[in-house]
């Protein structure tokens, strides 16, 4: 089973959605189909640029206030945290371009990495509050999760990767991907945000069962996601 991610490495709810998924193939036990997992691309904040802005400075000009950004940090800090991942809005994260980062992810896809190097990603913005436009922390988060750090720093020292980060980009806009994280499985189904462990294990599991049995490939939206 193909499981195609589309995600943005300073998107609370992808790191949350990430840890959600895991679990849910771990629910499913030995009847967990093999999935071939691929990691696309996907900026919330377009606009961001590589000098960084206080992250609650930022929120609270969007949401319309301090207090209201406040509660929201609050309240998905304290769902992460229920899940065990370890995301701490009072670190200083920063508001910046994610571009660089997702050309981390395309090398570490590359390599067999994603999954680990987009791990050390997530901790180094939520659980440290580290810049993720910073070469630094891309080639500590890089290192971390298997890569070289010579390789790191020349794919950071050149335009390797920033078309096929585009690509995916373009990609997430024509498919009419609005939000993350998002899950595109085999080509067929898309299933948006970080869905409870046991919703993602029945979805997973009923896809599975009728893999190859609607040779018509029209398949209506329903609580479990919509064909893409």
């Amino acid at each position: 089973m193909r499981i195609d991610i589309w995600s943005d490495v300073v998107c609370p709810w992808c790191w949350i959605g990430k840890h959600r998924f895991q679990r849910a193939l771990q629910l499913l036990g030995d009847a967990a189909p093999a999935v071939e997992v691929h990691w696309h691309a996907y900026q919330l904040d377009p606009e961001a640029g590589e000098q960084p802005v206080p992250l609650r400075e930022a929120l609270a000009v969007k949401f319309g206030g301090a207090e209201r950004a406040g509660q929201l940090l609050a309240q998905t800090q304290a769902t992460a945290q229920g899940e065990g991942l370890p995301m701490d809005f009072d670190r200083g994260q920063v508001r910046v371009t994610t571009l660089p980062a997702h050309r981390l992810m395309w090398l570490a896809a590359r390599e067999g990495v994603a999954d680990a190097v987009g791990e050390a990603l997530f901790q180094a913005h939520f659980a440290q509050g580290r810049n993720l436009a910073d070469p630094a922390t891309l080639v500590q988060a890089g290192a971390a999760g298997g890569l070289a750090q010579a390789r790191i720093r020349a794919l950071l020292d050149s335009d390797e990767g920033r078309a096929e980060v585009q690509a995916d980009l373009e990609q997430a806009r024509a498919m009419g991907i609005s939000a993350v994280p998002t899950f595109v499985i085999d080509g067929r189904y898309a299933v948006q945000g970080a869905q409870p462990p046991e919703q993602l294990a029945q979805i997973l599991r009923q896809i599975a069962a009728e893999r190859g049995a609607d040779a018509s490939g029209e398949h209506a939206c329903g609580p479990d996601g919509c064909p893409v």
